[in-house]
């Protein structure tokens, strides 16, 4: 069967849901290809979208020659490729261990705050993406060898409302090495860990799923 191309160039809102997607299915089954694919489009979108005042283009610089190339930035029933660019960088920059990631979301969320204070409903994924910058997320890193108190480390991380967090678990050396958030993390007494982190500051590691409960 001959594998199926696109005809067209994707536009930016086409990568940015694309790239929530895939975090949410990293953080759903912690398969670091979810991660992987995440990050690497991640990179396409900066390199062939993004603005050079901050922010992004609707199109590609490879996209096919436009009077004026578009750049929206009110969201509407589906958010703005703009909106949802600066809340999956933010997002993705735990996980990297990337504060470039941030950067680029934080520039494009600065000119923005004037619009998002007297028109909020015109810009709720903005808002989505500065409440998550401002919070400070949390970064929960489990490593274990995949048995009962892995998975409660993981249940305890899960429960509850959490939209300020993102959550990685290593199991075998190679989803350590492969996902940057768990570098460095090793289980301790031989026993499930898990590290939290929010800013630059992290709390000694916890072992119990009540001892993590209380850090979160």
């Amino acid at each position: 069967m001959q594998e199926a191309r696109g005809k067209i160039n994707g536009y930016l809102e086409d990568y940015a849901c694309l790239i929530e997607g895939l975090l949410e299915l990293y953080q759903s089954t912690f398969a670091p290809r979810w991660y992987t694919a995440a990050q690497e489009l991640a990179e396409a979108m900066i390199a062939h979208f993004r603005h050079p005042q901050g922010g992004f283009y609707d199109t590609s610089d490879d996209h096919e020659a436009l009077v004026l190339r578009p750049r929206n930035l009110q969201d509407n029933a589906i958010p703005s490729g703009n909106g949802m660019a600066a809340y999956v960088l933010a997002r993705l920059a735990g996980l990297a261990q990337e504060m470039r990631y941030r950067d680029i979301a934080e520039e494009a969320l600065l000119p923005m705050q004037p619009l998002l204070a007297q028109y909020p409903l015109g810009f709720g994924q903005w808002l989505l993406a500065l409440d998550y910058l401002l919070a400070p997320p949390r970064e929960v890193a489990i490593v274990g060898d995949g048995e009962e108190d892995t998975q409660a480390l993981v249940r305890a991380a899960r429960a509850g409302y959490r939209p300020h967090q993102v959550v990685a678990l290593g199991v075998s050396p190679e989803e350590r090495a492969a996902i940057p958030l768990l570098r460095g993390r090793e289980m301790l007494h031989g026993r499930a860990t898990a590290y939290v982190c929010a800013g630059a500051t992290c709390r000694p590691p916890v072992h119990e799923a009540r001892d993590l409960e209380g850090l979160l």
